[in-house]
């Protein structure tokens, strides 16, 4: 797969992608360990780690929406492109591709907009915003988790559209069954 970032831009992916990786990798370990814990407390001690779901839960949105703008980055997510292997026309190929990034980009804005609602209610609900029960951690945490996966699927999924369109159909098109630089 080849993503071909405009010269300026190239920095600000490398960055966002070296954080991401970190915040994934580090959250995935303190996931693993802390379940590993409560199997430790609960079957060896019979104790329980107090409230572990609500903090657990929420470094968990955080990984999942992560990841989720990580697989838009590197267009992993699952997708039905059974009509590409109909086509054989490479320039059809190309529309079709660049049509369906754009349908994928309207709706990632929309999902954007949306999350910012959601996460901009809760701020404004400030001080009296919801809170979890055990530890009383503000559900804007989580939603801030949210908000940025989407911003980020929507950024790459404009950087995708912005390649793909800048590129035009190749060579490379014809010789991989898929595009490679979507």
């Amino acid at each position: 797969m080849h993503l071909n970032i405009p010269r300026p831009l190239a920095s600000v992916v490398n960055i966002l992608l070296s954080i991401k990786s970190y915040i994934l990798a580090i959250s995935s370990l303190i996931l693993a360990f802390v379940f590993f814990l409560v199997v430790i407390l609960r079957y060896l001690f019979e104790a329980d780690l107090f409230a572990y779901e609500e903090w657990i839960l929420m470094i968990a949105f955080w990984v999942y929406f992560l990841g989720g703008a990580m697989g838009s980055y590197e267009n992993t997510h699952v997708k039905a492109d059974f009509l590409l292997s109909l086509i054989d026309n490479v320039r059809t190929k190309w529309i079709v591709v660049s049509f369906t990034i754009f349908v994928e980009l309207l709706i990632c804005m929309v999902l954007t907009w949306w999350g910012w609602l959601m996460l901009a209610e809760e701020l404004n609900a400030y001080p009296q915003w919801q809170t979890t029960t055990g530890l009383e951690l503000p559900f804007a945490i989580p939603k801030l988790g949210i908000f940025i996966g989407f911003v980020l699927m929507t950024f790459y999924t404009a950087l995708h559209l912005l390649s793909g369109l800048r590129d035009g159909p190749s060579k490379e098109w014809e010789e991989d069954e898929a595009p490679p630089h979507i």
